[in-house]
């Protein structure tokens, strides 16, 4: 049972928690919190490292003792001094830190004084008026926490998962039920086929000529932690992450349909309806209906068709003026794979990429591309066998040599290159010179101080015009 980066970061996260909670050293509590920080920042599984026997150590924050608890974690999916501060205090960390007025040192004086170990007792002693006594807190921030705390007992702020750790969970899960015999199609619908920023509970749906073979083999998943319902159409699981996932079979005829109503939005369905309703037919998960005859389900363009809409991409879904433009016939298109004309983000073998620079070249040649950018890490990355000076100008010569026999296609020189403690960089100017471009980065440095991304947008933009490579 693979343990993934964020059940990792996660583990090391509460254990700061509790650790502060009990008045641990802020450099104890920083060191975990900082590991938790540059695991979530990783593109590579540990799991994968650990298996080939690297030296996690080396990487930033990493010290060898919280390396040794890391590769231990992967292989017992255990935290021994996280079983141990739990006992020690038995803190519901996770529940009360939802709460956006409560930090560590807030839970702590709510532990100490109060006894108060998670959200259902903090509930009581808000409305009996006890917390608003304790120093720090106050009878507005007593409300704003009952407040916080009715929200999430409705389901109001309810956790969600970033859409790249959604993708690493769910795909395996449904490669798996597709590979069940007798299964014919498995997609996800929801806020994940709408490609959101974040994702909360899954729903996949399923043709079988099996349902109930399906039902518990989805049930049986490896990575399932709670069942909380198993029936014949329908199950739902919460697995070891905490993303719950729902499973639906759906009639061949009705898949379309089904697809439509649970990618959502809701405010985008009931849009759909509305159209529906004034031309006299009712739609529903189960198709479209003019009376009690069925008109279309097997496909959304089927089902949008009925109603005289083109089909409407799922990322578009949100009523944000998609239907009033698809009345139109107005629908922007989106941007596609084949629209992507280069890349300036990627390693070769020569520090922690999977492929050599010819492979690379080729790949993006088939790919369409008309450049990209090899940035290897710089020699700081000992981790990734980051490029040292020596290294790095036989990559410049390399790149040289291959962009004389290439045809179409435009290799640019780079580095990602690490700012090192006293601001300087790792590499030399005589060097970074004769790239094309140089790519810097701090390990540790949060995305809310920096504009980050827009930078890098005008960044890349500016060097697509001054290179025309567009």
């Amino acid at each position: 049972m693979a343990v993934h980066n964020h059940e990792i970061a996660k583990a090391l996260k509460k254990l700061s928690d509790l650790l502060e909670i009990d008045g641990a050293s802020s450099f104890r509590v920083r060191a975990y919190r900082n590991a938790a920080r540059t695991i979530n920042e990783m593109s590579q599984e540990l799991a994968d490292l650990v298996e080939a026997g690297q030296d996690l150590s080396k990487l930033p924050d990493i010290g060898k003792n919280m390396a040794d608890k890391i590769k231990n974690f992967v292989r017992t999916g255990k935290l021994p001094q996280l079983e141990e501060m739990q006992q020690k205090i038995p803190v519901d960390t996770e529940e009360l830190l939802q709460i956006s007025q409560l930090g560590a040192k807030g839970i702590k004086s709510l532990y100490e004084n109060l006894g108060i170990t998670n959200m259902d007792q903090l509930r009581k002693a808000a409305e009996a008026g006890k917390v608003e006594a304790l120093k720090g807190f106050g009878k507005k921030t007593q409300q704003k926490m009952l407040d916080e705390i009715n929200k999430i007992s409705k389901g109001e702020t309810k956790g969600r998962f970033k859409w790249a750790i959604a993708e690493q969970i769910i795909e395996p899960y449904i490669s798996y039920l597709r590979n069940i015999k007798g299964v014919e199609s498995v997609d996800a619908a929801g806020s994940y086929r709408r490609k959101k920023e974040t994702v909360g509970d899954m729903d996949l749906l399923v043709v079988a000529d099996n349902p109930t073979e399906v039902m518990n083999c989805f049930v049986s998943y490896e990575e399932v932690k709670e069942v909380i319902a198993h029936g014949e159409t329908k199950s739902s699981v919460i697995l070891r992450t905490g993303l719950q996932v729902d499973l639906r079979v759906i009639p061949r005829d009705s898949y379309g349909a089904a697809m439509l109503y649970f990618t959502g939005s809701k405010a985008h369905n009931v849009a759909i309806r509305r159209i529906a309703q004034g031309q006299e037919y009712k739609i529903n998960e189960y198709g479209i209906y003019r009376g009690e005859t069925w008109k279309a389900g097997k496909t959304e363009e089927e089902m949008s068709n009925q109603i005289g809409l083109p089909y409407i991409e799922p990322e578009l879904r949100e009523n944000r003026g998609e239907v009033e433009a698809a009345q139109n016939n107005t629908l922007p298109n989106l941007v596609t794979m084949e629209d992507i004309k280069g890349d300036f983000q990627s390693h070769t073998k020569a520090s922690d990429g999977k492929f050599t620079l010819e492979e690379m070249a080729e790949g993006a040649r088939k790919m369409g591309y008309e450049y990209f950018s090899i940035t290897d890490h710089s020699k700081r990355v000992t981790m990734a066998h980051g490029l040292d000076e020596k290294r790095l100008a036989q990559h410049i010569e390399a790149v040289d040599q291959l962009n004389e026999k290439i045809q179409n296609l435009k290799i640019l020189k780079s580095i990602e290159v690490d700012i090192l403690e006293d601001g300087t960089l790792d590499l030399s100017d005589d060097i970074l010179k004769k790239l094309d471009i140089v790519v810097v980065a701090k390990k540790g440095i949060e995305a809310r101080h920096y504009d980050y991304w827009r930078v890098e947008r005008e960044l890349m933009q500016t060097l697509a015009r001054t290179l025309h490579l567009r």
